[in-house]
């Protein structure tokens, strides 16, 4: 909230979500609350690194980049790619522990219900987004297995409208 960043401050909270939790695409302009709070930044923030920033979570506060693949072999099992991780503890447990009920409350009870896999034995955590104008949505959520983050819009803003969404044909 507005209130908590105030007590942290924007310059360290920007800073903190940019360069700790890698939101590389963040810019001097999005060192308000708005955008820090709500996540209305000016440019946005990429699908992969808000992939990378959930999974912190789901990884007991250890930051790792994101990777697209671990190893690469030759035909006779010889290694010649290792894309190992470095790993950072960023978030402590309790920190960890509150994100988690939070996210997992989200999809159990909150906004993010329709990602819930409670019948296939799969506990999910996670937020939705969407702007004010409908323009933009987003899911970032994940289980014990995978973490995942995909965002629904156009590259020329439209508004996105949902059939069956409450004042719109089909509801």
């Amino acid at each position: 909230s507005a209130n908590t960043l105030s007590l942290i401050g924007e310059e360290y909270s920007y800073d903190f979500a940019k360069d700790t939790f890698g939101l590389s695409t963040m810019r001097d302009e999005d060192m308000n609350f708005a955008s820090l709070a709500l996540g209305a930044q000016h440019y946005g923030v990429t699908v992969r690194d808000m992939a990378t920033a959930f999974a912190t979570f789901a990884n007991d506060g250890v930051y790792r980049q994101a990777r697209t693949f671990t190893k690469v072999y030759d035909s006779e099992g010889n290694l010649i790619i290792d894309n190992t991780q470095d790993a950072e503890q960023i978030v402590s447990q309790k920190t960890v522990d509150y994100m988690n009920y939070c996210l997992d409350q989200a999809v159990d009870n909150g906004t993010g219900t329709l990602a819930d896999l409670k019948d296939i034995g799969i506990d999910v955590c996670g937020k939705t987004g969407t702007t004010n104008s409908r323009m933009d949505r987003y899911f970032c959520g994940y289980t014990g297995y995978y973490t995942a983050a995909v965002w629904c819009g156009f590259e020329i803003p439209a508004e996105i409208v949902l059939v069956g969404q409450s004042g719109h044909p089909g509801a």
